[in-house]
């Protein structure tokens, strides 16, 4: 079983924890705690921080995780989607509802899930998952591979029955996120582009480049040529259908059959403009494309496998960007970029010595670059393949994957932010000094694990029966 063989790593991920989750703030007076076990409550509650919160940090009324005790020591949006990887089907599960509830806070004061719980970041948001955590929270306990705390029988009737008001409460907050932040048509945070269902990165502000790219939680990558708010990003309009499928997917839960079928036109509306604008049948891949100048870019990156882990591509486009993986494989899992597609040298000779300084800073790989593997895009790309059924290859890239931190942690006593595909050390190109810890790898590590000893025992992981083609739904929690 891997889970033996990573014993060590494991229970250092289990024990970082502790160090990451925090306590509501002191200011609020009460907290009605009503998901935890007690159990939990009583032999590990005592281990959760209960600091002083910054003056800089919004004041949550709700326990909350970070993705590390270093740098990162404010909620992450998109962070928190792949950490909830790490926590579903554990002790810990109780501590995604509380997340939820946060996020249901911030949109509430400030009108947008922010990039973090800071002022500083209040102006924008980051790949949008709140519909993907909302369902998570509430299925998890429902999935009879939940080997934790699986509800069935009575109980299932039961936990539906008082868990059906808070669906519909999160579920309604996700969909004021996703009209007013993403669909934007107020065109408030520059998401909107004329003529488009697609959407766009950008900020409360003018939308610039700069801010667009860091909303796109890419910051920095050279998949924009430095100018992001000119893109209209797949990996963006993937999540998004994902938003339009859970709200689908909570109607019908709901018993709206009429709300259903307005959601599923929705999805249907945005996945044909994927295919029109992003879907590049010569070259059998998905790509960004710039509104611009109506131009598809030709920049390879794993956002191109978004739309399996949506699924929204056909048996045929999976097939296709399948053909692209030697692209970004290595022996340690996937670059998150091409290493085709970086910059070629530029002769500066005969240009003024004045502007080398920004030719060069746009051109340079970023930490969003080629040979970084960072595991959010590989998580959600290795969940795309299994979705089609290319379960060979996505048990070939955990492997490899868990083979590669499990070296890096035994060598160094911790899991980094990314690691690097040459070599298998960390990262290059780093905006700031490499991070320990750390959420999202830890999360992706332990998931990788889960599946593979599921695969292992002879577990089925897909829900039976199977449609005639892809995409298939998992069975397993992921």
């Amino acid at each position: 079983m891997w889970k033996d063989q990573y014993k060590d790593a494991l229970d250092y991920i289990d024990s970082y924890w502790d160090k990451i989750t925090y306590k509501p703030s002191k200011m609020r007076l009460e907290h009605q705690l009503t998901n935890m076990p007690l159990p939990y409550l009583y032999s590990h509650l005592k281990n959760i921080k209960n600091v002083a919160v910054s003056p800089n940090f919004v004041k949550l009324q709700h326990y909350y995780f970070v993705p590390n005790d270093n740098k990162f020591t404010y909620i992450y949006y998109w962070d928190s989607f792949f950490m909830f990887r790490g926590l579903m089907g554990t002790k810990r599960e109780w501590l995604m509802r509380e997340m939820i509830e946060n996020f249901i806070q911030l949109f509430k004061t400030f009108d947008i899930i922010p990039n973090f719980s800071a002022p500083a970041s209040m102006g924008r948001s980051q790949p949008p998952f709140f519909s993907s955590m909302i369902m998570d929270t509430f299925l998890t306990p429902l999935n009879p591979l939940n080997s934790y705390k699986h509800k069935k029988g009575l109980m299932e009737h039961v936990y539906r029955l008082q868990n059906i008001t808070w669906l519909k409460k999160a579920i309604d907050t996700a969909k004021k996120e996703y009209e007013t932040v993403w669909v934007d048509t107020l065109n408030n945070y520059n998401h909107h582009v004329d003529g488009y269902v697609l959407s766009r990165y950008g900020d409360r502000d003018i939308g610039y480049a700069h801010s667009s790219e860091l909303e796109s939680g890419w910051d920095m990558t050279s998949r924009y040529f430095n100018r992001c708010d000119q893109f209209l990003p797949v990996d963006l309009n993937s999540y998004l259908h994902k938003y339009e499928k859970d709200f689908a997917n909570a109607a019908r839960m709901l018993g709206n059959h009429i709300e259903e079928e307005y959601w599923l036109q929705k999805a249907k509306d945005r996945k044909e403009e994927i295919n029109k604008y992003m879907w590049n049948e010569e070259k059998g891949f998905f790509y960004d494309y710039g509104y611009t100048y109506n131009l598809q870019s030709d920049f390879l990156s794993l956002a191109g496998f978004t739309p399996l882990w949506a699924g929204i591509a056909t048996a045929h486009q999976a097939k296709r960007a399948v053909e692209m993986l030697p692209k970004f494989e290595t022996p340690y899992g996937l670059t998150i970029t091409a290493k085709e597609s970086l910059a070629k040298p530029i002769d500066l000779s005969k240009i003024q010595k004045r502007y080398h300084p920004a030719i060069e800073e746009i051109i340079k790989p970023k930490q969003w670059d080629y040979p970084n593997i960072w595991s959010p895009l590989e998580y959600l790309t290795v969940i795309g393949l299994l979705r089609y059924g290319f379960v060979d290859d996505a048990r070939r890239i955990m492997e490899n994957s868990v083979k590669a931190h499990g070296a890096a942690f035994r060598k160094h006593g911790t899991f980094f932010e990314k690691l690097n595909g040459e070599n298998g050390e960390t990262g290059k190109g780093a905006q700031y000094i490499d991070q320990k810890g750390f959420g999202w790898t830890n999360a992706a590590f332990f998931r990788y694990i889960s599946i593979l000893d599921s695969m292992d025992s002879g577990k089925q992981i897909y829900f039976e029966p199977r449609p005639s083609e892809p995409p298939y739904e998992l069975a397993i929690l992921h």
